[in-house]
């Protein structure tokens, strides 16, 4: 690809980026003050601008509820399946085969650092668009996988068919002593190479683009590096399969015509903005009652600039002069002030789905209210779990089949990952299941008090019963036994109790 046509592309990404930059900078001083800005780089903690967290503690506790929704640390989030391609006969083997690369993936998978760095992708999407970068691990570390959360600030979007994300820039300022470790196939020639011999200290920045090769067809992508001078590309590889691409971007939702996410945070940010004005408000209401406001006669008796109300300050006054008078101050109506602020609160709160919080000074929640908090939480996330998982979980696991098989290190039961599903597991995903495990637990038990157990027993086809609860469960199908075993199992125990409950009938009257 040429360098101008990729500056060209790149600078209208920016144009489209720029229409929301102002928005997501309001967003980031109300409820993230440590993080980059786009048009005040140089803050670093600036937290003056807050007076009240509601906004950012809420920001913090969707991105913790959305970790553990839907990628909750050291469990499995998605299960690998075979899907109806395989026919059944083979279908268990694959499966089994699938448990086994399921459970080594997700052991490497929580060896690294994914939780740290989705926790800062998920902020972004709280508001917009995340992207995480998903990197093979180098060999000898921790783990087969090494991930970096990319800042809103320093990536830009353009839009593919159907709505989809086509590709993504990043601009990445390297120190040049650290471009051919970072970038292995860096093609060492140009102007560049005489700043990497010469002037290693210094940053250089450099322009990433990842995207879909739509001539090569849909799992077909190319890496392209280029100076952000235009001057010289010095990455331009193909990476070929599902999974190669080691970019993901997600968004919660979006509006019609939109390339960018709109996160659920730009929906609290007006209750935000006026809860933060309150709370300003009533600070300087207080510090006004504290040290209050003083008026002096215009004698130039006392001279208001050097006057320090402080104790034991003296003051000369000319005779006659009355001094500093204290200036009484409205108080203003503090219940009407409460019943707006708590209602902008819970506001901030539902719109980043925080008001299901258990209250700290009630009894603990027993077990069947948890459940249906969390299946409140997944009918109101519904439209937006979906998206993270179509646009996150199930590339990211798709990426990390890619570098696992491109390792050595798993071997799959189908080429190039063909014929295999991805399904969520998460808790998320396990509560919309909620609802028909309820409904199947009611039918069996009416089936079983009007006609005995026996009978609703009788009911089901345990060969599709037993991978039914399986999935809805996600219970591991290596604890199952074989269904043709277990429903002989099941036919031997029900004449064993049948025999016994007529040995245990009474006997008749003895014949005549």
């Amino acid at each position: 690809m040429d360098p101008k046509e990729l500056s060209k592309r790149f600078e209208k990404s920016q144009a489209e980026r720029q229409r929301y930059e102002g928005l997501f900078d309001d967003c980031i001083r109300l409820t993230q003050p440590a993080r980059k800005r786009f048009r005040n780089t140089n803050v670093v903690d600036n937290a003056e601008d807050i007076f009240d967290e509601t906004g950012a503690n809420a920001v913090d506790e969707f991105v913790s509820r959305m970790q553990a929704g839907l990628m909750p640390a050291f469990t499995n989030f998605v299960s690998l399946e075979a899907d109806s391609s395989i026919n059944a006969r083979d279908r268990k083997a694959i499966n089994a085969d699938l448990d086994q690369i399921t459970e080594y993936m997700f052991e490497e998978i929580w060896r690294s650092n994914l939780a740290q760095e989705t926790a800062e992708a998920f902020t972004d999407l709280s508001m917009s668009t995340g992207c995480l970068l998903h990197e093979e691990g180098r060999r000898g570390a921790a783990s087969a996988f090494h991930h970096k959360a990319i800042p809103i600030t320093d990536f830009t979007i353009e839009r593919g068919p159907d709505d989809m994300l086509g590709g993504v820039y990043r601009v990445n300022s390297i120190r040049a002593d650290q471009i051919e470790f970072s970038y292995p196939n860096f093609v060492n020639k140009g102007a560049l190479k005489q700043i990497v011999m010469r002037e290693q200290d210094k940053m250089v920045d450099l322009i990433e683009w990842t995207g879909v090769d739509y001539k090569k067809g849909p799992d077909n992508f190319r890496h392209i590096v280029m100076t952000k001078d235009k001057s010289e590309i010095i990455i331009d590889r193909a990476l070929k399969g599902r999974g190669s691409n080691p970019f993901h971007t997600f968004r919660w939702s979006t509006a019609a015509g939109e390339t960018w996410g709109r996160g659920p945070l730009l929906r609290a940010m007006g209750a935000i903005r006026t809860t933060n004005l309150m709370v300003e408000m009533v600070l300087e209401n207080a510090a006004m009652n504290i040290v209050g406001i003083y008026q002096s006669d215009s004698d130039a008796t006392i001279n208001a600039d050097v006057v320090n109300l402080l104790p034991g300050t003296i003051m000369n006054i000319e005779p006659g002069s009355r001094g500093l008078q204290q200036v009484n101050t409205a108080g203003g109506n503090f219940n009407m002030r409460d019943i707006v602020l708590n209602d902008q609160r819970m506001n901030i709160k539902r719109a980043l789905y925080n008001d299901m919080l258990a209250d700290p000074n009630r009894t603990p929640a027993s077990a069947t209210e948890v459940a249906e908090r969390m299946a409140d939480l997944a009918y109101r996330t519904s439209a937006g779990f979906s998206r993270v998982f179509y646009e996150f979980i199930q590339p990211y696991t798709e990426r990390c089949l890619y570098i696992l098989e491109k390792r050595g290190d798993i071997e799959l039961p189908t080429l190039k990952g063909k014929g295999i599903r991805f399904r969520s597991v998460s808790p998320l995903a396990q509560s919309q299941y909620g609802r028909e495990l309820q409904n199947f637990t009611q039918h069996h038990q009416m089936w079983a008090g009007a006609f005995g157990p026996q009978a609703a027993a009788a009911l089901y086809n345990l060969d599709e019963l037993q991978p039914w609860l399986q999935k809805r469960m996600a219970l591991d199908s290596r604890i199952y036994k074989d269904a043709k075993k277990l429903g002989e199992e099941m036919a031997k125990q029900t004449e064993m109790m049948q025999q016994q409950a007529q040995a245990q009938q009474p006997m008749g009257p003895p014949q005549a």
